[in-house]
């Protein structure tokens, strides 16, 4: 095989590699639907307090005395480090030798904002109608230009928007049930760096992609009792297919301007298809007194459909460009505890545990642009009662993530004998401080 041959086939695999990090980064779930809800760790799905039941389980709406406005945001504050044991990387001519420079990537994680909003309007004593929007998905990572894994991923910035319009039905004062339909939009601009010979800069690609699906979600609400509420809930799969374009940056030495010119640097439409998770709940809340209540959440999320992504970036002058990237994600799930204390007439104060298990599989399948982990979260909230028409919500969230390893090589990614990736070894520590606000307004 010719050396021209094999610098296209190199590059090709690269850049369609990046692509399905983009993709794959659209599993980083967010779980900040409520600041009320947060402030119990997300225990409290069954507690019904608020519009925000549209999310958690739409049977609930059944549950609130009036029409009303819920709206609010969490500032998600971010801290993680990258220490590597080793990387490399494989110039276009099959040689390996060691990633230079090879730093850590800097702060890499970086601050966002989950932005909620939920209504509700009571028809009758039966009938209540409302719509939610809010952030499902979501990741924001930008490594420094020195970062190790930079031929796996250097930047992304995933963004994603529900709109849920639901109805629910109270079938007896035991008996509710309700219904919504999702249309999810999702967009998704990725980064990562090129190389070619070490002798030389590095090149980048940028992918970008957007996409409209839908779905529906379910619940179910049993109240024996006015202190006792028990509940389930369903939310679909929703099918994606992002499509937008790949873009390349080639500095003008000589040999990055080599393989420009076999064209595996043509710039083209990309597209991948993605499926985010099911997921099921099941959910209890109890009101033991005039101002105790314990609550508890468990939740089942069916990842195991991301196996792999095939990525599809086809060219003129090759239709059946395309690059297979493993993941070998798993089904998880996610359990939570509360309670609330009923302070006074005004006060109400929360707090919560939750573990929630990564679908991530192996160190072997790790993402430098998601790096998942199991986590846990410590919760404090408050609610405030300013007058019979509006209540103040706040909620500080403490999320630390494991440690979690990263062991990439070539025989995770699936390419033919000259499209293969470079080793990356290491480890990431990460933490997040969340803090959210939010009002309920009583028409």
């Amino acid at each position: 095989m010719s050396k021209r041959t094999m610098a296209r086939h190199a590059i090709l695999a690269a850049a369609a590699y990046g692509a399905a990090q983009a993709a794959w980064a659209a599993g980083y779930q967010l779980e900040l639907q409520s600041i009320r809800a947060q402030g119990s760790s997300n225990a409290g799905s069954a507690e019904a307090a608020d519009p925000s039941a549209i999310f958690y389980n739409p049977a609930g709406l059944t549950q609130l005395d009036s029409s009303q406005l819920t709206v609010g945001a969490d500032i998600v504050v971010p801290h993680s480090a990258f220490s590597g044991s080793a990387a490399t990387r494989n110039d276009i001519f099959g040689n390996s030798a060691p990633v230079s420079p090879a730093g850590g990537g800097g702060r890499y994680a970086k601050t966002a904002v989950a932005p909620h909003f939920y209504l509700a309007h009571r028809l009758n004593e039966q009938l209540t109608a409302g719509v939610g929007v809010y952030a499902p998905f979501g990741a924001k990572i930008k490594y420094d230009d020195d970062f190790a894994g930079r031929y796996y991923g250097s930047a992304i910035d995933l963004k994603s928007i529900a709109i849920n319009p639901s109805i629910a039905l109270k079938l007896s004062e035991q008996h509710s049930i309700g219904f919504g339909v999702t249309a999810q939009y999702m967009d998704a601009v990725l980064e990562k760096k090129l190389s070619f010979v070490s002798s030389e800069p590095d090149s980048r690609i940028r992918v970008t992609g957007d996409d409209w699906g839908y779905g529906f979600n379910l619940g179910y609400l049993f109240t024996p009792t006015s202190d006792t509420r028990i509940g389930v809930a369903y939310r679909s799969f929703i099918k994606h297919t992002l499509r937008g374009n790949a873009r390349y940056s080639v500095p003008g030495t000589p040999v990055s301007q080599l393989v420009k010119g076999t064209g595996a640097l043509d710039d083209s439409d990309s597209s991948v298809d993605l499926t985010t998770p099911e997921t099921l709940t099941l959910h209890a809340y109890q009101q033991l007194d005039s101002r105790w209540a314990i609550m508890g959440d468990v939740t089942w999320s069916r990842h195991s459909r991301f196996q792999s992504l095939v990525i599809e970036m086809p060219t003129a002058q090759d239709p059946d460009r395309k690059a297979t990237d493993k993941l070998e994600w798993k089904n998880s799930w996610r359990a939570s505890l509360g309670a609330s204390y009923r302070l006074d007439g005004q006060w109400t104060l929360r707090g919560g545990y939750m573990y929630d298990h990564s679908p991530v599989s192996d160190s072997r399948y790790a993402q430098p642009l998601m790096p998942d982990s199991d986590r846990q979260m410590l919760s404090l909230g408050a609610s405030y009662r300013i007058d019979e028409h509006n209540t103040v919500d706040v909620a500080y969230s403490y999320l630390k993530f494991k440690e979690a390893a990263i062991d990439r090589s070539a025989n995770n990614y699936d390419g033919s004998s000259t499209d293969r990736p470079g080793t990356l070894h290491g480890r990431y520590r990460s933490h997040a401080n969340l803090l959210g606000i939010g009002l309920t307004h009583k028409f």
